[in-house]
């Protein structure tokens, strides 16, 4: 078994020139013999992600003999995912597992469609507790942490050296730094997407909390001086807004200087970059500490309605993916946070960070990480309602404050019924 996983993973996913049948191949074969077939129904749509969890399934069911078998199904995107899945709901059809995000598993729970992990005989120790803790929901925990990303910062290290300047470790450096290298370059040099996850690191960095005496406030004091911040960082000329395409597909329309980005997108930052492109961890509020990374990326959970054998299946499954090995290659294949904390001893880390300091970089900041309120609502909310107030904002189209003001009327709208 340590054998074949080590080739299968070690080679295959990190992408050594080794010949490999596709994986996707393989387990259509392993699942046409077997008696037991359990879906995993997730978002990943390509990339290194979809390989490396389709690398983890063929080793997984190539250890069970072939009797049983794990049959990854992809869905779309993530939100495609949990539409797809409250189709599956009202047609009595579910698979046996999901990739979900905590609001996800906040809403699957309103329809007593999700197993808590107690009742699968895990065990979770040695799983990074901020992950765990994410997902438990009046005391119960419902979800076992998989591929999880933070908020980290990239820069443009020539860029930097051209002006003999240094990295910057807390906000006030980081806004002169980006001031200074945008007026030597006439250009703003801090690229940016309006979106709720590049605020979220500024709004929790800055000491903010969506949720207040249990009430959900998009508008609060720290809400509204954060947006002003971003705002005021356009007019005066050292930020720039990316509204269409991802942060790395925009290189090339002005000097890239630094973006707080997701470590989940290294991969890409990698491959576009043509300059010598550096990671960091997040300024923070102070120098003497990062500041606090959004966690994105989702949980796998187990729904009550599959029959009895695919949820022991899927258990097995569950205690396979967060093994301190499992999670050591899917992370350095994938960028993701390793959720099991032994993971970082584990030589396929140690070796790899050796030769590529950045994943140094996101295990350190994923211990100074914040999640967004897990309530069922919050993915209408984050995109549609606060995602929009954000883009509004910083396109001129509304104050800062007004934004927010409209979004919070949304949410206490949302939230009572009055609107969907």
């Amino acid at each position: 078994m340590k054998r074949s996983f080590t080739l299968w993973l070690s080679l295959g996913i990190v992408g050594l020139a080794v010949a490999q049948p596709k994986a996707e191949d393989v387990i259509k074969e392993q699942c046409a013999k077997a008696e037991v077939v359990a879906e995993l129904w997730h978002g990943f749509t390509g990339g290194a992600p979809k390989a490396a969890l389709e690398n983890l399934i063929v080793e997984f069911n190539r250890g069970k003999g072939g009797t049983v078998c794990v049959k990854p199904v992809p869905q779309g995107n993530y939100r495609d995912l949990s539409t797809k899945l409250k189709a599956a709901f009202a047609a009595g059809k579910v698979p046996a597992m999901a990739q979900a995000f905590e609001n996800n598993i906040a809403l699957y729970l309103e329809a007593d469609a999700v197993l808590p992990v107690s009742s699968l005989g895990l065990d979770l120790k040695g799983l990074n507790p901020l992950f765990v803790n994410a997902t438990k929901i009046k005391g119960q925990v419902y979800g076992v942490p998989f591929n999880k990303s933070v908020q980290i910062m990239y820069y443009n290290n020539d860029l930097l050296k051209k002006y003999g300047a240094k990295v910057p470790t807390s906000i006030d450096e980081f806004v002169a730094t980006a001031k200074r290298l945008s007026e030597g370059e006439k250009t703003p040099v801090y690229f940016f997407v309006p979106d709720a996850s590049t605020y979220a690191y500024w709004f929790f960095t800055r000491g903010g909390n969506y949720l207040q005496n249990g009430k959900l406030v998009l508008n609060s004091k720290v809400g509204v001086e954060t947006l002003e911040f971003l705002v005021q960082g356009v007019k005066d000329g050292w930020a720039k807004p990316i509204t269409q395409g991802f942060i790395n597909q925009n290189f090339g329309s002005g000097t890239f200087g630094f973006s707080t980005d997701t470590s989940a997108g290294y991969s890409f930052y990698k491959s576009a970059a043509r300059f010598d492109l550096g990671t960091a961890t997040l300024p923070g509020k102070t120098s003497k500490q990062p500041g606090y990374a959004l966690v994105q990326g989702t949980n796998l959970i187990v729904f009550k309605q599959a029959d009895a054998k695919e949820r022991a299946l899927a258990a097995e499954f569950l205690k396979f993916v967060i093994t301190p090995r499992a999670q050591a290659v899917f992370g350095v294949a994938t960028g993701y946070v390793p959720v099991h904390l032994g993971a970082g001893a584990d030589p396929t880390v140690t070796r790899y960070v050796k030769e590529n300091p950045w994943f140094g970089t996101i295990l350190t900041q994923s211990r100074f990480a914040r999640y967004e309120p897990a309530i069922a609502e919050w993915e209408q909310i984050r995109f549609d309602i606060l995602g929009q107030a954000i883009k509004e904002a910083v396109l001129g189209q509304a104050t800062p404050k007004a934004a927010l003001d409209k979004a919070q009327k949304q949410v206490e709208d949302l939230l009572a019924g009055r609107t969907r």
